[in-house]
């Protein structure tokens, strides 16, 4: 099973997130993390923190089974396979070198572990978002042309091939 984190519950991360494990139920686990207790109290309620046409019954069909919501934020990041950040200001289509920045952040901090910076910039307008994630007119993946980046490059393009 892959495990996938993502790292902010807002307007990108909680959608995106459901509708990938909405997607591959038997495959793939999603925990979307945040730390802001209310978002995540929300988020594991009947009243979600945002809305989107369909979003409710996408995120109740999936959570406690695949898609979790929590605030323990290092044990997700720990136990992931694939990371998402969605708490860019800019949101996920952020300026050019941005993946390089974070590159360094994450290779200073990471005691030996090796980390692989994808771009993945989303494409989703409010009041449709729900069924853009469903039929999206194009999913972008940029990643390194190393051995190691073109596996990962891989491993994003088998979750969205779902």
């Amino acid at each position: 099973m892959v495990k996938i984190c993502c790292i902010g519950a807002g307007y990108v991360g909680g959608p995106t997130m459901a509708v990938i494990a909405l997607k591959c139920p038997a495959i793939i686990e999603v925990a979307v993390v945040d730390i802001s207790v209310s978002r995540i109290a929300a988020w594991n309620s009947d009243h979600l923190p945002i809305y989107e046409p369909g979003l409710d019954d996408v995120v109740k069909s999936c959570r406690g089974k695949n898609l979790f919501f929590s605030t323990d934020v290092e044990k997700h990041v720990a136990e992931a396979d694939i990371i998402f950040v969605s708490i860019v200001v800019e949101k996920s289509t952020v300026p050019v070198k941005t993946a390089e920045a974070i590159e360094k952040i994450l290779t200073h901090n990471s005691k030996g572990v090796k980390y692989q910076i994808l771009s993945n910039p989303e494409f989703l307008a409010e009041g449709t978002a729900i069924e853009d994630l469903f039929a999206p007119d194009r999913v972008l993946i940029g990643g390194r042309e190393t051995p190691d980046g073109k596996r990962a490059i891989k491993a994003l393009k088998d979750v969205y091939a779902h």
